[in-house]
């Protein structure tokens, strides 16, 4: 096999639960998550053409990271899950961490935008969980 694709099994999706300002965070686990898809920002564009230019000219702006969501079965008991709604009711960002398979992660700062459920004959409840991320992505190499 020649492949080098890292398989997302294994992956995991946890919220800082530790109180504000703490020096440490508290990564809480959130359980039930089925898929996960997100980092889909993109930088607005500055025109920056002049009487001078020749054809349009631009610049990329600030970095925009977009929003998460995560698909998952919902467990109200759940900590993870528990600290998303009270964060969503409170409007306040919490900080998140994607662990992928390989051991690297991914932080980021967002805010729950929503938590909706949906259910039906022979299903559990499910939710497409939305974040909108506020400020940079960081970046936490395997090991780290």
């Amino acid at each position: 096999m020649t492949s080098t694709a890292i398989s997302s099994q294994g992956s995991s999706f946890s919220v800082n639960t530790a109180a504000s300002g703490a020096a440490q965070p508290t990564w809480t686990k959130v359980a039930n998550v089925k898929s996960y898809s997100g980092f889909d920002g993109t930088a607005t564009e500055i025109d920056v053409t002049d009487l001078d230019s020749t054809a349009k000219e631009k610049r990329l702006g600030l970095q925009d990271n977009g929003s998460f969501s995560l698909d998952l079965n919902v467990n109200y008991s759940d900590p993870g899950q528990s600290a998303m709604l009270a964060a969503r009711a409170a409007g306040t960002s919490k900080q998140f961490k994607l662990g992928l398979p390989d051991g690297s992660a991914k932080t980021f700062f967002a805010f729950v935008k929503s938590f909706p459920i949906a259910g039906g004959t022979d299903t559990v409840l499910t939710s497409t969980v939305a974040l909108t991320i506020t400020g940079d992505v960081t970046d936490v190499p395997a090991g780290s």
